[in-house]
């Protein structure tokens, strides 16, 4: 998957991811967020053009996905391969919010273009390279400050995601934890809905973070 990093030009993405996380906290509201924890983050501060990003060969996690129609490896030969991400997540899981049986899991991501477009965003979660579920959302744009901006807000996590965080948190050990998450990712596919252009991908991997500073990538 060809990203920016040494003697690759940075992308011309006609989509830009600005935000992404992935959260649990004890309202079903952003206003009223009075506790938040979140598992996975990326913030308007990441850049797909850092010079410290790499090029990393399809053919080496190929197998972590889907490899049918729509999947990694069919995408990504259709192109443009640009557009195509890995990204690693070092997930925060320690949180006393996943004891609370009235806690709300959820995920926000926000996306910018300089096109007035309808997207659809297809997250496809996978176990042992096989897709066990898939949530298709559309969203339109809202023209804010010179630019298109597309936000997915409070999206519910599936049952099953909630159900595997829970079952990753009980787990004794964090090797143990990093084991399971070998065989577990995610894969994020934005199309322009009238024309079926893939915008953007991004494939994300995990291990459990072994610090308290909180999630990284």
């Amino acid at each position: 998957m060809e990203h920016a990093g040494p003697n690759i030009p940075p992308p011309n993405l006609p989509l830009k991811m600005v935000e992404f996380v992935a959260f649990v906290d004890k309202s079903k509201s952003e206003s009223d967020s009075d506790q938040k924890h979140e598992f996975v983050n990326i913030g308007p501060s990441s850049s797909f053009a850092d010079p410290n990003m790499e090029a990393v060969d399809i053919r080496h996690i190929a197998d972590k996905f889907p490899e049918k129609n729509g999947g990694l490896k069919d995408l990504f030969d259709k192109g443009p391969q640009d557009r195509f991400f890995l990204v690693k997540f070092w997930a925060d899981i320690n949180t006393s919010l996943l004891d609370d049986v009235n806690a709300f899991y959820g995920v926000t991501s926000q996306y910018e273009s300089s096109d007035n477009m309808t997207i659809s965003c297809s997250t496809k979660v996978c176990s042992f390279g096989k897709q066990v579920v898939e949530k298709v959302e559309t969203e339109y744009a809202r023209f804010d400050n010179g630019r298109f901006v597309y936000r997915i807000n409070r999206s519910p996590m599936c049952d099953y995601m909630v159900s595997f965080i829970h079952r990753l948190k009980h787990l004794p050990e964090k090797y143990m934890m990093n084991s399971v998450l070998e065989n577990f990712t995610i894969l994020q596919v934005v199309t322009n809905r009238e024309t079926q252009e893939t915008l953007l991908c991004m494939a994300y991997v995990f291990e459990v973070c072994t610090s308290d500073d909180g999630p990284k990538h």
